[in-house]
C-alpha cells in the first residue's frame, strides 16, 4: 500500500468538520497478508539456523562472505521475497504484475532497494533479487549464491517442512522449529497461499512453478497446513 507524502499536523477537533474536510475512501486492507509477512521472518531464522548448523565455510578455492554482509542479504532476502504474492492496488497496478509472482516480486524488490537502501551495491543488490526471483526453482547442476540458496532452503522447508528435503532430512534442529514457530506461528497461511496461487496458476499457465513436478496440483499435496514440528513431539533427537 501507499501513503501520501505528508498528512496534516493538526486537523479539526471538530468530528463533523474532521469529516468534512477529510476524503475518506475506506479501502479493504487485508490482515491475512501478515501470515505472508511472518513467513518472510520464518524464514530468516530458518535460514540462520541453517547457516549456523554447517553450512559449507574456508572450502579450498571458494571465495568467501562474511557472516555479516550475509545476515544482511538474508534479512532484505527473506523479508521481500514474497513481494509478488501482492494483493494491493500498488501491487497489481506495477508494470510487472503480469509476470510469474517471483520476477514481480523481484523487480519490485530491485525498485524498493533502489529507493530505500541506496548504500547497497550492484553485486549486492543483484544477489538479494536474483535470490528472489530464483527461490521457487528446483535446479539441478551450477553455483548458487550463499543467498540464494539459503532463501531457496528455507522457503521450501518452510512451507514442505523435513520430508521435502528427503525423509528423515533434519538440517534444522526441531528444538529450533519449535521456538520459530511458537514465536511467529504459521497461522492460515496455507489456505491464504494456495488461494494466491491458484490465481496465479489460473492467469499465468507458464508461471515458474507451474514446472513443480506433477504441477500445480502435486505442489499443494505437500504443502504443510500444521506446524512442522508438534509441541508435543519435539526432542533433542527428532522431529
Amino acid at each position: 500500500m501507499s501513503f501520501p507524502k505528508t498528512f496534516d499536523a493538526y486537523v479539526p477537533t471538530n468530528v463533523d468538520d474532521f469529516f468534512a474536510l477529510a476524503k475518506v475512501d475506506p479501502k479493504y486492507v487485508s490482515l491475512d497478508t501478515l501470515r505472508s509477512f511472518v513467513h518472510s521472518i520464518r524464514c530468516y531464522y530458518f535460514a540462520l539456523a541453517i547457516l549456523y548448523s554447517g553450512f559449507p565455510s574456508e572450502t579450498p578455492g571458494v571465495p568467501q562472505i562474511t557472516f555479516e554482509e550475509l545476515a544482511r542479504r538474508l534479512y532484505h532476502t527473506c523479508l521481500l521475497h514474497d513481494l509478488g504474492w501482492t494483493m494491493t492496488d500498488e501491487g497489481r497496478a506495477h508494470p510487472a504484475h503480469g509476470m510469474t509472482f517471483e520476477l514481480h516480486g523481484g523487480i519490485m524488490a530491485y525498485d524498493h532497494l533502489h529507493e530505500k537502501a541506496p548504500s547497497l551495491d550492484a553485486e549486492q543488490v543483484g544477489d538479494i533479487v536474483q535470490s528472489i526471483v530464483l527461490h521457487t526453482l528446483v535446479l539441478e547442476s551450477g553455483k548458487s549464491s550463499a543467498t540464494g540458496m539459503l532463501m531457496f532452503l528455507s522457503a521450501w522447508f518452510d512451507v514442505c517442512g523435513y520430508h521435502e528435503a528427503g525423509p528423515g532430512s533434519r538440517f534444522v534442529d526441531p528444538r529450533t522449529v519449535q521456538e520459530i514457530e511458537q514465536e511467529f506461528p504459521r497461522g492460515g497461511l496455507a489456505a491464504e497461499g494456495k488461494m494466491i496461487l491458484e490465481r496465479e496458476f489460473d492467469q499465468k499457465p507458464n508461471c515458474l512453478l507451474s514446472h513443480f513436478r506433477g504441477g500445480g496440483e502435486e505442489f499443494f499435496k505437500v504443502v504443510r497446513a500444521e506446524p512442522i514440528v508438534d509441541a508435543s513431539n519435539a526432542s533433542a533427537s527428532g522431529h
